[in-house]
C-alpha cells in the first residue's frame, strides 16, 4: 500500500489542532496557582487528572475497533477546545480539575483512534506516518504556549475563553478534509476474514509491553518533570513568565523537528538503535540543564526537546508493527502505559519539588531515567 500524503498531513494536522489546546495547563501553572492557591503538589495532582480516563484506553479502542473512526478526528479536538478555552475562567480547584477531566476524556479517545487512521494511510511507511503523527503533536505544543501567552498578554487570564472561536474555526475547516479520509473500520483491513480471538491478540501484545513499559516509566521523569513543571522551574529561577512559557515553546520546536526525524530514521537504521540511543543521552542532557544557565541552558532546552521526545513514535512504530486484528486494543494499551506512567510521575515530581525544591528534583529525574537503557538493548530489531 502506498503512503498517502495528504491523508497523512490531514490526520497529522487534527493531532496539532487537539493538542494545541490541551497544551495550555502547563503555561498557566504559574497563574493559576497565584490566582487559586495551589501548590507545587496539586499541579501535579491536576497534570494527572486529564491523564486518568487514559486507564480506559483499552476499552475505548476496543469498541473503537469496531466503529468508523475517522469522526473522531473532529469531535475529539473540539471538545478539548471547549474545555481548555475555559481555564482562565475556572472559578475554583474543583471546577478546574473537571474541564481538565473533560479534555482528558476526549484525548483519550482520540488517541486510541487517530494513530490507527494514519497506519491505514501510512502504506509500508508506518514511522513515517507516525513521525507526521507526532510532529503534529509536537508541534501544536509549540504554538499553544505561544498562543495562550499571547492571549493572556492580551486579555487577561480571564480572557482564555475568547480563543474558543478560533478553535471552532479551525475544526470545522479540517472536517471538510477529514471527510475524504478512507472509513477505516479496523477488523475490515484484515484480508483473512477469519477474525483473531482477542485474548490471542493480546498475548502478542504482552511480550511488546513487558519492554515498553518500564522504559515508559523511566522516561517519564524527565519528559514529565520538563513537560509539566519547565516554566515553574524557570519563573523560580527568576525568569519571567512570558520568557518561561516561550522556553516551553523552544523546548517543542525541536520537540518537534525530533519527532518528525525519529520515526522515518527509525524505518531506515531499525526501531532499537535509535531507541538505545535517545535513551543514552536523556540522563546527560537532563543533569546538565540542571547545573548550567543562561545561552547554554537555552541550548540545552533545545537539545532535549530534540532527544526527549524522539522515542514516542518509534514505540509507536514498534505496536503498529505488530499488525494485530485488533490495532486500536493495542494503540489503546500504549496509550494507556504511557499516560499512566507520566501521571505517577507528575505526582512525585509535584511532592519532590515542594520538598526539596524543582532543582534538585530535576537532578533525580536525571539518575532515574538511565533505568531505561537496560531495556532499550532488549528490544528486539524486526523486519
Amino acid at each position: 500500500m502506498r503512503f498517502q500524503k495528504k491523508a497523512v498531513i490531514t490526520v497529522a494536522s487534527s493531532h496539532a489542532l487537539h493538542d494545541i489546546f490541551t497544551s495550555f495547563f502547563a503555561p498557566l501553572i504559574p497563574l493559576l496557582s497565584e490566582k487559586l492557591g495551589f501548590s507545587y503538589a496539586t499541579a501535579g495532582i491536576l497534570a494527572v487528572v486529564p491523564k486518568a480516563p487514559a486507564l480506559l484506553n483499552p476499552f475505548f479502542g476496543y469498541i473503537a475497533d469496531k466503529l468508523i473512526i475517522k469522526w473522531f478526528l473532529i469531535l475529539s479536538p473540539l471538545i478539548s477546545i471547549l474545555a481548555m478555552g475555559l481555564l482562565g475562567i475556572a472559578p475554583s480547584i474543583t471546577v478546574l480539575a473537571v474541564l481538565l477531566l473533560i479534555t482528558g476524556f476526549s484525548g483519550a479517545i482520540y488517541h486510541v483512534s487517530a494513530p490507527v487512521i494514519m497506519r491505514a494511510v501510512s502504506g509500508n511507511k508506518i514511522g513515517t506516518g507516525m513521525s507526521f503523527f507526532m510532529f503534529g503533536g509536537e508541534l501544536a505544543r509549540t504554538l499553544g504556549p505561544l498562543l495562550i501567552i499571547s492571549a493572556i498578554s492580551m486579555w487577561g487570564l480571564d480572557g482564555t475563553y475568547k480563543l474558543i472561536p478560533l478553535g471552532i474555526i479551525a475544526t470545522t475547516i479540517l472536517y471538510f478534509q477529514v471527510r475524504k479520509l478512507p472509513d477505516v473500520r479496523p477488523h475490515k483491513q484484515k484480508d483473512n476474514p477469519t477474525r483473531e480471538p482477542i485474548f490471542d491478540a493480546i498475548k502478542q501484545m504482552k511480550s511488546l509491553f513487558i519492554i515498553i513499559v518500564p522504559m515508559l516509566l523511566f522516561r517519564a521523569f524527565s519528559k514529565t518533570a520538563l513537560t509539566t513543571f519547565l516554566p515553574s522551574y524557570l519563573v523560580a529561577q527568576g525568569m519571567s513568565v512570558t520568557k518561561a512559557g516561550y522556553s516551553l515553546a523552544l523546548l517543542e520546536i525541536f520537540a518537534a523537528i525530533g519527532t518528525l526525524m525519529a520515526g522515518s530514521l527509525s524505518d531506515k537504521f531499525g526501531r532499537k538503535r535509535i531507541v538505545v540511543l535517545i535513551m543514552a543521552i536523556t540522563p546527560i542532557l537532563m543533569y546538565s540543564f540542571t547545573i548550567t544557565a543562561g545561552l547554554i541552558q537555552m541550548i540545552l532546552i533545545g537539545a532535549m526537546g530534540l532527544v526527549f521526545f524522539a522515542s514516542a513514535p518509534v514505540f509507536m512504530a514498534m505496536v503498529n508493527d505488530m499488525n494485530s486484528n485488533y490495532p486500536s486494543l493495542a494503540n489503546g494499551f500504549y496509550m494507556m502505559s504511557s499516560f499512566a506512567m507520566s501521571s505517577i510521575v507528575s505526582l512525585l515530581i509535584g511532592y519532590w519539588g515542594d520538598w526539596y525544591g524543582l532543582k534538585i528534583t530535576y537532578q533525580i529525574t536525571a539518575i532515574l531515567s538511565i533505568g531505561a537503557l537496560p531495556f532499550a538493548l532488549m528490544i528486539k530489531e524486526t523486519k
